[in-house]
């Protein structure tokens, strides 16, 4: 039997690195978005893989997403997986890496094969910080800026730049209003302030000052009028080759905290004719840049895995620019989920993948309903139309995920 991957799902990684803790535990609501979601990563698995959850799915929920076409791993608890024998995993795949993911996983570490335990990823050493900072994404943007950007790249006078007090950021208010700024480490859209007024309110400078406390800086940059949310996606590989997956059109709320994924969009109804042939013409070279960069990153030196680039497609002067690298999540995204989504879906079908939240019971409520009127349909073995949870909804659960589409086309 094939050796398998263990994939956990903590996507408060970030959170973890910023304090620095092997014991770092996430606030409550959090650590219910954990276990409520821990199958999800079920997404980039095998039947020869393994997710770690101490909420498995029942049999009746594991043939539902049989019958969609996922092939399933298994479903363990941390005490189950530390009870399989010596070679039992070929490596070990969080959803990112930290002092505390490293501390909870390793009694399995040493269960993996040779190439796992000389990779960079399997102990944690303080440079690793430096690959979820956002000063470290903005370093490979001005890298990118610096080096004869194409013409369609974002100025760097509309990129970010790092600051220590609520002065600067008042100085920069003067002459960039709305103003972005960004706590160094945060995830999905969280650590994030939008300034829409010249002055600092109170809150403002409290959240301003707490985050300066706690992470010493911040990025501010200005605001700039999206068209489209875009992240780039890419596997770093063990011998340091890049390969680039694809792109993921992701949608955010007003404050950039994120929403969801498109399936298959369809960019041509979204832009202006125009734009989509600009975009169409510039998209391969703007992927080949990023790529590059990411070849002389620290990115590349230090990590194995996932990689997602977020980007910005958006208008200055009448004039279609991208913004290529708003931030980089050095872990594994909701953009990857929705591309192997996608290989499990009908090509012409498109629709969204999305998480929920609200109360407890509520998620499976919103579940019977949408699967009475929007029916699920297979056709030789991919899905084509209709509502499918990808967790198992229980009265308990206030998190969910699941993915909505339309007829084919």
């Amino acid at each position: 039997m094939a050796k398998g991957t263990i994939y956990y799902f903590n996507p408060t990684c970030e959170l973890a690195v910023a304090n620095g803790s092997f014991s770092y535990m996430p606030p409550l609501l959090l650590q219910e978005m954990e276990r409520d979601l821990s199958i999800l990563p079920f997404v980039f698995a095998t039947e020869n893989d393994f997710i770690l959850t101490e909420r498995p799915p029942t049999t009746d929920f594991v043939q539902k997403l049989k019958d969609a076409g996922f092939n399933l791993p298994a479903f363990l608890n941390l005490d189950q997986l530390e009870a399989l024998p010596v070679g039992s995993f070929s490596n070990i795949s969080p959803w990112g890496w930290s002092p505390a993911t490293h501390f909870k996983l390793k009694n399995l570490k040493e269960k993996c094969s040779v190439e796992f335990t000389e990779s960079p990823v399997f102990n944690w050493i303080k440079e690793y910080q430096l690959l979820f900072e956002r000063s470290t994404s903005l370093d490979l943007l001005y890298e990118m800026l610096n080096n004869n950007p194409p013409d369609w790249f974002v100025n760097q006078s509309l990129s970010g730049v790092q600051v220590t007090s609520c002065e600067e950021i008042e100085t920069l208010l003067r002459t960039h209003m709305p103003l972005v700024i960004k706590a160094p480490l945060s995830s999905s859209g969280r650590g994030i302030q939008i300034i829409r007024k010249m002055n600092l309110s109170t809150s403002n400078k409290q959240w301003i000052s707490g985050v300066l406390k706690q992470q010493k800086y911040l990025i501010a940059e200005p605001f700039l009028e999206k068209l489209i949310d875009l992240s780039f996606q890419f596997l770093i590989k063990d011998n340091c080759e890049i390969d680039y997956l694809g792109f993921s059109v992701f949608e955010t709320n007003s404050n950039g905290q994120y929403k969801g994924t498109l399936i298959h969009p369809e960019l041509e109804n979204i832009l202006s004719v125009e734009d989509y042939g600009v975009f169409k013409e510039k998209i391969g070279k703007t992927i080949l840049v990023i790529n590059e960069a990411l070849k002389k990153s620290v990115y590349a030196k230090y990590h194995r895995g996932y990689l997602g680039v977020d980007s910005l497609l958006f208008k200055d002067h009448n004039q279609l620019l991208i913004q290529p690298c708003i931030e980089i999540n050095c872990r594994m995204n909701m953009g990857i989920i929705s591309l192997l989504l996608e290989k499990k879906i009908h090509r012409d079908s498109n629709g969204k993948f999305e998480l929920w939240y609200g109360l407890s019971g509520q998620f499976s409520d919103f579940m019977k309903e949408q699967s009475r009127i929007n029916q699920l349909k297979i056709q030789k073995g991919k899905v084509c139309s209709g509502f499918l949870s990808l967790v198992e909804p229980d009265l308990s659960k206030k998190f969910g995920a699941y993915i909505s589409l339309g007829a084919p086309r």
